[in-house]
């Protein structure tokens, strides 16, 4: 037996992007820039908490956390096809690791204040946006194109398995540590990522035959995304993810209150299962061929099972299958998003993928927001089951519309 487990594991390493010397690097790192990422925004939260008790005021820094993706992230997606990505990665890492320092020392020798704790949130969430599309351009120079899918899943099952167990962490420290201590912890794994950074290859800017202004730049990043129907279509099925799935999980307090006794208990169980569906999606996703019109077909199941994980949510299941549609439906909207990155990735060249990769992540990231806002005000004034009666024709559109476009997906 355990000859026989060696043997499977090592036929899952042959095939996977840990197999790459730079790709395991560069893995280890982003394993402890994602915890310390997770571990800033949710003690900005619970201090915002502590200060407040106020719903509206944990919302507000969760937006400054946020917004600045929809601006930020396509400018610095011009600046990543313009730099060293080694030396840019570093960079940012290192000024997420400044801001954490700085809150650190803000907060040992000063009371958290209203002020404070927005205008700190606020910078960790611009430079985090900055360095995204640096991320996302990265991988493809680290891997080969066979194993890219691997690759953006085993990123995806770090980002969902630190975004569960990074707060948890955080909140076990909480109580043996001050509440800046926490601060100085995130500041030490980012450090700890720029050194694991620091041992790659070096990554220049691809070439480029024509070089233009910065706007003439954006505007190309956009023009090229438009231009090409796949990407186009793509970006498409990301928005309606976001306003189906993710916007699901994002409402997720208000479902458990609508479905459920409404307690802390059964909202832990609907997160849990939220975060296990998602890296079970990331796993899944990270044994996938990269093949456009193979990923293409995922994409179009995942769309019309989502539709069809929603239909019982509308007779008011138990605790308990609602916690296993919960964890379907994040499985799902993994395998969606996760997907059409993956096939973005594959259709665009290194000059431009900084710019095309910044338009994807505006939409993975900003649209559920926006997307939980226009449900949730459905739900509100219309009631839940028309939000999820919409939610089951988007999702159902999205898989139609995939079917009919799949004879022109590999020729554009």
């Amino acid at each position: 037996m355990a000859m026989l487990s060696a043997k499977v594991f090592q036929k899952l390493f042959d095939s996977s992007a840990l197999k790459q010397p730079q790709f395991r690097l560069y893995f280890i790192a982003t394993a402890f820039s994602s915890l310390a990422v997770w571990m800033g925004r949710f003690m900005f939260g619970w201090l915002i908490w502590k200060q407040t008790e106020s719903f509206f005021w944990v919302g507000i820094i969760s937006a400054a956390l946020l917004v600045p993706t929809l601006f930020i992230t396509p400018l610095f997606g011009v600046v990543t096809d313009r730099i060293n990505l080694k030396k840019g990665l570093m960079l940012w890492l290192g000024c997420q690791s400044v801001v954490a320092f700085v809150a650190f020392l803000f907060y040992s020798l000063f009371q958290p204040s209203l002020i404070s704790l927005l205008v700190i949130a606020f910078s960790f969430g611009c430079i985090a946006s900055a360095g995204s599309p640096l991320r996302l351009s990265l991988i493809p120079r680290l891997v080969d194109k066979q194993v890219l899918p691997n690759a953006v899943g085993l990123g995806a099952m770090l980002f969902n398995s630190s975004r569960v167990l990074a707060p948890a962490c955080a909140a076990a420290l909480l109580t043996v540590l001050n509440a800046e201590m926490i601060f100085l912890i995130a500041a030490l794994f980012f450090a700890t990522a720029v050194f694991f950074n620091a041992q790659l290859n070096d990554l220049p800017a691809a070439e480029r035959e024509h070089q233009q202004s910065k706007l003439e730049d954006l505007i190309g990043g956009f023009r090229f995304a438009y231009r090409s129907s796949f990407i186009l279509l793509m970006l498409l099925m990301t928005l309606i993810n976001s306003q189906v799935g993710r916007a699901l999980l994002e409402l997720l307090p208000a479902l458990s209150g609508t479905f459920t006794s409404g307690d802390a208990h059964d909202l832990a169980v609907l997160t849990a299962c939220s975060g296990a569906g998602s890296i079970l999606g990331a796993f899944f996703i990270s044994k996938q061929q990269g093949d456009r019109q193979h990923l293409t077909g995922l994409i179009m199941m995942a769309m019309l099972l989502s539709a069809l994980a929603l239909l019982p949510i509308l007779l008011r299941p138990p605790v308990v299958l609602l916690a296993a549609l919960v964890c379907l439906i994040s499985l799902l909207m993994t395998l969606i998003g996760t997907g059409a990155q993956i096939s973005i990735q594959l259709s665009t060249p290194d000059d431009i993928r900084g710019r095309v990769m910044s338009i994807w992540i505006m939409i993975a990231l900003g649209g559920p927001a926006v997307g939980a806002f226009f449900m949730g005000a459905v739900a509100e004034f219309l009631g839940f089951n028309w939000m999820l009666l919409i939610m089951i024709a988007l999702s159902s559109f999205g898989a139609v519309w995939l079917y009919v476009q799949r004879k022109s997906l590999t020729t554009s």
